[in-house]
């Protein structure tokens, strides 16, 4: 065989050699708190994700959509003591402030997941051990006034008649609520002057996820009322 016939052998066997493939480097994983946050979102449908920090006595307040806001809130009272769970209208309505969330999240009258703060003999070390926290709300002014009707004849029912009971029970089913999960991430917590001095939360860092549409009505909040675990 010629020198030239040779070459072309050699050429054509290296084009017909084994194929290699180059990948590229896997993507690296996510960590699993953050996986585990996105498979909940997911299957959750959590519409809006926040993270926020605040410092004792004053307000963390960031718009939600929907017209709505979530809030930090302290007390007017008692601002050093930590702050209440608020969602509340961009705008309050012309007969004066309102706010969604108190009416939806029982329990009602005691201390519940709403209240961030050193209360009804909960220490400042007590309330930021409490955490996820679970709280629902209404989402409109009229919804917030129907609500109402439908938790005092809930929770006063001798004082209804049976017609009003049976229309408020188709109202409880109307009402369509919105949920929110607050998550406590960090937190500095002030030593109270004496023993008995409950202290105070003098910083919070948290985050914050809301769904409006969890498929839960006035109905399933009440119900625990009537049916406690």
């Amino acid at each position: 065989m010629s020198a030239f016939g040779i070459t072309l052998c050699l050429v054509w066997a290296f084009f017909e050699g084994p194929a290699t493939t180059v990948s590229a480097r896997p993507p690296s994983p996510s960590p699993p708190s953050q996986q585990k946050r996105q498979s909940r979102a997911e299957a959750e449908k959590i519409d809006v994700r926040i993270a926020g920090e605040v410092t004792r006595g004053k307000i963390f307040q960031q718009e939600i959509g929907h017209d709505l806001v979530f809030r930090l809130a302290p007390s007017a009272d008692s601002p050093d003591i930590g702050w209440k769970i608020e969602i509340a209208p961009k705008k309050d309505p012309g007969d004066g402030p309102i706010e969604f969330s108190a009416v939806a999240t029982p329990p009602y009258r005691i201390y519940n997941p709403r209240y961030l703060e050193a209360s009804f003999g909960n220490s400042a070390k007590d309330a930021v051990k409490i955490t996820p926290r679970v709280f629902y709300f209404v989402q409109s002014v009229d919804d917030e006034h129907r609500a109402e009707e439908c938790l005092n004849v809930a929770m006063y029912p001798t004082n209804v008649s049976d017609e009003e009971k049976v229309r408020v029970v188709a109202e409880q089913n109307d009402i369509q609520l919105g949920k929110g999960e607050l998550r406590i991430l960090k937190s500095h917590i002030g030593r109270g002057r004496t023993l008995s001095d409950a202290g105070t939360i003098d910083y919070l860092r948290f985050e914050v996820e809301v769904e409006f549409s969890p498929g839960l009505t006035m109905a399933n909040i009440l119900a625990r009322i009537a049916h406690p675990q």
